[in-house]
């Protein structure tokens, strides 16, 4: 684990600098599908699948691996069943949670943070073990840094959007939805390997030839 505020908000920004138009165009494909599945009441029962399919996309984006725009669906309705589920239970949790003097529920709110992250990454993990493990890891980082994390990337752009009628979040939501990612990624210690051991294997190659 090697969460830090600064790392998951620089190691974030520079993802989706580079990823920008990419991670947009499909968070604006994301958006208008759950609008049209919202429609009908069988179609919202699929709007927790394409919004994990949208999030495992951005996961393949930190990762290095190949995305195309549009081609993010199929990764969440794999597993369409797990992800509604965990979307009822978290609305449940976080309901009952507000109910009961509303600090319940803010806690939920950060004890689960993970939840949909671990459960695309980690598909043999049941209901219960997702909602365990995002509690350990958010234990283990610590509930208030979460929290204070959280509220960093709320509340300035809840506030922006006041002023500019949410054009603030259509701008930055790449950002925000990389910046999360990393934070998952930082925090779960899922960190790449591969990359270091490029590094690693091009220092050789230079010690090498200096030697020559």
């Amino acid at each position: 684990m090697n969460f830090e505020i600064d790392k998951a908000f620089n190691g974030g920004f520079e993802f989706a600098k580079k990823n920008y138009l990419l991670v947009w165009v499909n968070g604006f494909l994301a958006i208008l599908s759950t609008v049209l599945a919202s429609i009908t009441i069988v179609g919202i029962l699929i709007v927790p699948a394409i919004w994990a399919g949208y999030i495992e996309s951005c996961l393949r984006i930190r990762r290095g691996k190949e995305v195309k725009m549009g081609v993010f669906f199929k990764a969440g309705f794999s597993q369409w069943g797990s992800f509604f589920i965990l979307t009822v239970l978290c609305f449940l949790g976080f309901a009952l949670g507000f109910l009961l003097l509303i600090i319940p529920g803010i806690y939920l709110m950060i004890a689960w943070y993970f939840v949909f992250y671990l459960k695309i990454d980690n598909p043999e993990l049941t209901i219960s073990e997702v909602f365990s493990k995002s509690m350990d890891i958010v234990s283990n980082v610590g509930w208030f840094k979460l929290f204070l994390f959280a509220l960093i990337i709320a509340l300035p752009v809840n506030i922006i959007d006041i002023y500019t009628f949410n054009l603030a979040s259509v701008i930055l939501f790449p950002f925000i939805a990389m910046i999360q990612v990393e934070a998952y990624i930082l925090a779960s210690g899922k960190e790449e390997t591969e990359p270091q051991e490029l590094i690693e294997e091009d220092k050789d190659k230079d010690d090498l030839f200096k030697d020559l």
